[in-house]
């Protein structure tokens, strides 16, 4: 009886940990569209520390791949200091969507070193 109660109340904690971190992850994709002018932002994590953000349909779609890349340095710094969690990488991917078909390409951010 003990354990099982155990084990329920380390699935709870579990699943307000994942739910606390699915409203951290919506809070940053608020806060990059604003901090960028981006209107169609999307985030994702994956290994449970790595970020993946979309810009879809953004102006910088046809930009130059240095101009994406200093984009995406500027994403993975702003996602480091602002995202409350433990952060390995950050990719940014730059999708251009119509109808069901899109294509974009994706930038490893270099946030530079933190002060």
């Amino acid at each position: 009886m003990l354990l099982g109660a155990l084990a329920l109340c380390a699935s709870c904690q579990k699943f307000a940990e994942g739910r606390q971190m699915f409203h951290d992850l919506l809070a940053l994709r608020d806060q990059l569209g604003k901090q960028f002018s981006e209107k169609v932002v999307d985030v994702n994590i994956s290994g449970g520390n790595r970020i993946m953000v979309k810009f879809i349909n953004s102006p910088l779609e046809t930009a130059t791949r240095e101009v994406k890349q200093k984009r995406a340095d500027e994403v993975a710094a702003f996602v480091m200091s602002h995202y409350k969690h433990p952060v390995s990488s950050v990719a940014t991917q730059y999708v251009a969507k119509n109808g069901p078909l899109s294509a974009g390409e994706t930038f490893v951010g270099r946030p530079g070193p933190t002060p």
